[in-house]
C-alpha cells in the first residue's frame, strides 16, 4: 500500500502582532505540526503585487468602492494600523460618511463588506486559482488576513520564508522632491505636507535611506534636470509628484524615476474627495510609499 499524500501548506499571516500557526505536510491520520511564526515572513511586496493584480482583474476592476475598500484595509495592516479598522474608520475613508455616522443606523460597511468576500470568493475560484497569495476577511471582521500557499511536498517550509525589508542587503539612496502645488491655494501647503509624509513613511524600511529634508527641499520651484539632482543628491532614484485640489476634489499625481538615465520607472494618478488634511496625506503617503517599495524591489531584482 502507497504511503498517504502529505498535505499542502498553508501560511496565514494575522494583522499586527498576533501568532500564526502553520501547518506542515504531516501523513494521514497525525496530528499536524505547529509552529508559531512572525507576520513579517510574508514580504509586504508579494502582498503588494497580489493586490493590485486583483483589483486589475475582470471580478474587481469594475467595482470601484469595493477595491477602494480593499486598498484601504490592507494598506492599513500593511502600516500596522489593522487592529484601527472598525466601521467607523472604514465608512469616513472609504465611503465618505461624515462624522456623524452611526453604524447601527447605516450598514453600508457590513453590506460592503460581504460583497467584497464574495467577489473575492469568486476570483480566486477563477482568475487567483492558482495565485500563491490569498486575502481573506473573517465573517464579522474588517482587517485582512493574508496568506502564503505554498506548493505540497516542500522539503522544508522555512526555507521558503522570507522577510520583506531584509530581501534588500544594501541600503539604497532615494530622495523625495517637494510635490509640487499646481490648483487651487492651498495646493502647495498640501503638498510639502504630503512629501514630510512620504519621506516618513519611506525611512520606515530597512534598506532604504532617504535624503534629509534640508537637501531635498533646495530643489523646490527649481527646474532642473532630474539627473543632475540624482548625481548632486547621491541617489539612485527620485520620487516626484504633484498635488491639485478644487474645491472639495483632490488629486495627487506621484512617479519614481531612475536618477542615472532620468525615465520614469512608475506613476501614479490618486483621486478622492479631500476629507481632514492630515488624515489625507497620511493615507496617501503610505499608500505611495508602500508601492514605491514594491517597485524598489522588481527593479532590484
Amino acid at each position: 500500500m502507497s504511503p498517504p499524500r502529505p498535505r499542502s501548506t498553508m501560511i496565514k499571516v494575522a494583522p499586527q502582532n498576533s501568532s500564526v500557526a502553520i501547518s506542515q505536510p504531516v501523513g494521514a491520520g497525525a496530528a499536524p505540526a505547529l509552529r508559531q511564526v512572525a507576520p513579517q515572513q510574508l514580504r509586504p511586496e508579494s502582498i503588494q503585487q497580489h493586490l493590485e493584480k486583483v483589483v486589475g482583474s475582470a471580478e474587481m476592476r469594475r467595482s470601484k468602492k469595493l477595491c477602494q475598500f480593499l486598498r484601504y484595509t490592507v494598506t492599513e495592516v500593511l502600516c500596522g494600523h489593522g487592529s484601527e479598522l472598525k466601521e467607523y474608520a472604514i465608512a469616513v475613508g472609504v465611503f465618505r460618511r461624515g462624522r456623524e455616522f452611526d453604524p447601527g443606523a447605516d450598514p453600508i460597511v457590513r453590506v460592503q463588506a460581504a460583497r467584497l468576500r464574495s467577489k473575492l470568493d469568486r476570483y480566486y475560484q477563477s482568475e487567483g486559482r492558482n495565485d500563491p497569495v490569498r486575502i481573506d476577511y473573517p465573517v464579522g471582521g474588517y482587517s485582512p488576513i493574508f496568506s502564503r500557499r505554498e506548493a505540497p511536498c516542500a522539503p522544508e517550509t522555512t526555507a521558503l520564508l522570507e522577510t520583506g525589508p531584509a530581501m534588500i542587503a544594501a541600503t539604497r539612496h532615494i530622495a523625495v522632491l517637494p510635490f509640487i502645488g499646481v490648483g487651487a491655494q492651498g495646493s502647495e501647503a498640501f503638498g510639502d505636507g504630503l512629501t514630510d509624509e512620504l519621506m516618513h513613511a519611506l525611512s520606515g524600511w530597512p534598506g532604504i535611506s532617504v535624503i534629509a529634508r534640508s537637501s531635498s527641499f533646495q530643489f523646490k520651484g527649481r527646474s532642473e534636470d532630474v539627473r543632475r539632482i540624482g548625481e548632486w543628491l547621491g541617489v539612485f532614484a527620485l520620487v516626484s509628484g504633484s498635488v491639485r485640489i478644487e474645491g472639495s476634489h483632490l488629486r495627487v499625481m506621484a512617479q519614481l524615476i531612475d536618477a542615472a538615465s532620468g525615465v520614469n520607472l512608475w506613476s501614479t494618478a490618486c483621486d478622492r474627495e479631500l476629507d481632514g488634511v492630515i488624515e489625507s496625506q497620511q493615507q496617501i503617503s503610505r499608500e505611495i510609499a508602500l508601492i514605491v517599495k514594491s517597485q524598489l524591489t522588481l527593479a532590484r531584482a
